[in-house]
């Protein structure tokens, strides 16, 4: 499903030349999609280099297996256990790197909508989306607590951003200026080098 453009926009979603397919073998166009963060909506920051090779590779990932792997956050379902080796097997030529696997697996099994899912009795999928294996109690506690720490940072953060700046004082800026006079080697009673 692409989105509405505005004129002068270019389309966000794949062209149909540049499916990808497991079968065919044609992973040609993967640096043109690592480049162009893969054409994706979210987030509409600007992204630092590795979050754009991550949002690239599983974007790749669902266009490839499309019944296991999703772009949209709210569509994740916890995954086979080791499925990482599935896919290097099914991918053979080299299309991912296996940092660049491990980089896009973790961003996506640690995010919060997967998290959630993550739930004691719930299916793991294959990369068929056929299920597999089912979620246990400790997966499902290291899920929470992984929620928790994700949460704490989120609040830690909105807290210090909320947080105004210390403003200097008249007395700390005239603090700084005797140090900075005071200095053995910048200040103003400082001697010039090479006399004695």
């Amino acid at each position: 499903m692409h989105k509405t453009n505005r004129p002068g926009e270019a389309s966000a979603g794949p062209r149909p030349e540049e499916t990808v397919s497991p079968k065919s073998g044609s992973f040609s166009k993967i640096a043109n999609a690592k480049q162009a963060g893969a054409g994706l909506d979210w987030p509409r920051a600007p992204q630092p280099r590795r979050w754009q090779a991550i949002a690239a590779t599983i974007a790749l990932l669902a266009e490839t297996f499309p019944h296991c792997f999703s772009v949209y956050e709210g569509r994740r379902r916890p995954l086979k256990l080791k499925i990482h080796l599935d896919i290097q097997a099914v991918l053979d030529g080299g299309a991912i790197t296996p940092v660049e696997l491990h980089n896009a697996l973790g961003a996506y099994c640690s995010n919060h909508v997967y998290l959630n899912y993550t739930r004691k009795g719930a299916w793991r999928l294959d990369l068929d989306g056929k299920p597999v294996g089912v979620v246990t109690a400790d997966e499902e506690a290291h899920a929470k607590a992984t929620l928790a720490g994700i949460k704490a940072k989120r609040e830690a953060r909105a807290k210090a951003q909320t947080q105004p700046a210390k403003r200097l004082s008249l007395a700390d800026l005239k603090a700084a200026a005797r140090a900075r006079k005071n200095d053995p080697l910048t200040g103003i009673n400082a001697e010039p080098h090479g006399r004695k």
